[in-house]
């Protein structure tokens, strides 16, 4: 019989489905609902950044990934008016980073949310999971150590049935218009541009675009682009700023909007095929206060929501998910604390409070850079650097332990210092190794903890041990990096021969390369919780973790 869920998600994008998959990895039973009826269609948000190609890297399923996205970095074609059809400029989205050992997924893909989508939702299935479609969280209420939800299902002939479920925990990943954060009653700080306007949706191109190019144009105080979408169907993503007036209350229709790109741009030769969906908004940068109050919490676009310039949205709420779904399964498991999940707003908070910084100054910014002529000035459209979240970090959170003390500056801060690994960080990947693993992200990912312990004598090793072997079992893995060509007996667990030097390069250049003992802990999310030079880091982390 299989178990009861111990977690509610009620919304099935990006955030919830991703925060399923980690749970389910954990051992925990999760129960995600959707209150569509059918799953949504649509590119949307189609930018997939670094640091998520990472974490799905250690989730297990990006080679899949990548074979459904689009990994060459896009030009940018840029056209006078009027006319439509002079290319002024060509320019790329971003400069294109060389791969390396620790960093084998610099550069952002594009893939349409619903097939990225659709690929997280067979993942989860393999692993046990499910979408319930046309099931609505109405109403919950909890108490110490459970929570009442009330669902509304509603099957194909539009016919509702109620239910009363009781769950151990609730998260809300419902959209900006979450209930779970209306009815938790958390503060929506932030502001909404009700002087923007802007249109996007998907439209087929039957004839006469260049799909190897994104393509802007800039009408006066307003922009169209039309990027490259679904292969297959010659689908491509539009947005549109400005437009008519009435346009702010309702959408236009297909044929409306061809008219109006025929009216405005001046280019007829551009032959429009169906356009599957339109939705219009007004840029809003907003975040929540707190992303959780006792058993219940948000997650994604339930807890922030800004402008879609920098293509940070979606993936800020992967990590959100990521984030909060090691730390709930612990804590689900009966491992940890409950403590331990106040740590996921003291991280979160900081980095969206950022991100809203950097997304909405880019915004501003592409508004003047419009008002005044693309021709001008295209710095508004360059991408990459901190876009790419490598440096996205936890810096000084209570749950980190850095023996050199805690590092200053950003939540957005850089990708780190080759061979100085800092507590708080990206945990850098390391091709080339031979024994339990062929690289390091083979080590990572939920249920547990990986320990990983450079140098060091036959007595630092053995502490070292001794204080894996206090942890609960089954989270934490103890891996042992060696020099190439050096072999040694199996102690703390696990054995990796670092072959082409790129472990010690990434990791301890700060000593153990000479004998002195570094020790790593990469927590599930491939974060690194700790780094310290003896076993007592362990413990101190462990006590951090598992109280």
């Amino acid at each position: 019989m299989s178990q009861p869920p111990s977690v509610l998600i009620a919304g099935a994008g990006p955030a919830g489905l991703i925060l399923a998959i980690t749970l389910l990895k954990s051992g925990v039973p999760v129960r995600l609902i959707s209150k569509e009826s059918t799953h949504r269609i649509g590119s949307r948000g189609a930018g997939v950044q670094a640091r998520t190609l990472e974490l799905y890297d250690i989730l297990g399923f990006l080679p899949e990934f990548l074979k459904a996205a689009d990994t060459a970095l896009p030009m940018r074609r840029m056209y006078a008016l009027p006319g439509g059809s002079q290319v002024v400029k060509v320019l790329p989205i971003a400069d294109r980073v060389e791969p390396t050992p620790a960093a084998p997924h610099p550069n952002p893909v594009s893939i349409s949310q619903e097939v990225h989508e659709e690929i997280l939702r067979r993942y989860l299935t393999e692993l046990g999971g499910v979408v319930e479609l046309g099931t609505e969280l109405r109403t919950f209420k909890q108490f110490p150590d459970h929570v009442w939800v009330h669902i509304v299902k509603t099957d194909s002939a539009g016919v509702e049935s109620t239910e009363i479920a009781k769950v151990d925990w609730l998260v809300g990943t419902d959209g900006v218009h979450s209930v779970v954060r209306k009815q938790l009653g958390l503060t929506f700080l932030g502001e909404t541009k009700e002087e923007q306007h802007v249109l996007v949706g998907d439209i087929i191109v039957e004839e006469g675009l260049d799909r190897d190019f994104w393509h802007y144009w800039t009408p006066p105080s307003s922009m169209m682009v039309l990027r490259p979408g679904t292969k297959e169907t010659n689908g491509y993503r539009f947005a549109y700023t400005g437009g008519p007036e009435h346009w702010k209350q309702t959408v236009p229709t297909r044929d409306e909007f061809v008219e109006e790109f025929y009216n405005v741009i001046e280019r007829r030769d551009i032959k429009f095929g169906a356009m599957p969906w339109a939705s219009s908004f007004k840029p809003s940068m907003r975040m929540v206060d707190k992303f959780g109050v006792g058993r219940v919490f948000v997650a994604g676009d339930a807890a922030h929501c800004h402008s879609p310039t920098g293509g940070q949205g979606l993936n800020s709420s992967v990590q959100d998910a990521v984030n909060l779904g090691w730390k709930l399964a612990l804590v689900a498991t009966g491992r940890a604390p409950a403590a331990l999940l106040d740590s996921y707003s003291e991280e979160r908070i900081p980095v969206i409070a950022e991100m809203l910084k950097l997304t909405t100054a880019l915004h501003e910014k592409t508004v003047a850079t419009v008002a005044g002529g693309v021709a001008k000035d295209d710095s508004a459209f360059t991408r990459g650097g901190a876009l790419s979240m490598l440096g996205v970090n936890a810096r000084g959170s209570r749950i980190v332990l850095a023996e050199e003390g805690p590092a200053v500056g950003g939540a957005y801060g850089d990708a780190g210092v080759p061979g100085r690994v800092r507590a708080g960080f990206r945990a850098p990947d390391a091709p080339g190794l031979g024994g339990a693993a062929a690289r390091l992200f083979e080590l990572f990912g939920p249920p547990a903890h990986t320990v990983l312990l450079f140098g060091g004598d036959e007595d630092a090793r053995f502490a070292v041990a001794s204080a894996v072997s206090r942890w609960p079992r089954g989270a934490v893995r103890g891996v042992r990096v060696l020099p190439a060509g050096q072999s040694a007996e199996g102690l703390l667990g696990e054995v990796v021969q670092d072959r082409e030097g790129h472990a010690y390069a990434a990791y301890a250049a700060n000593g153990a390369s000479k004998g002195e003992m570094t020790v790593v802990i990469v927590r599930p999310d491939g974060m690194v919780g700790a780094v310290g030079s003896a076993a007592e880091a362990v413990d101190r982390y462990r006590k951090l973790i598992f109280g």
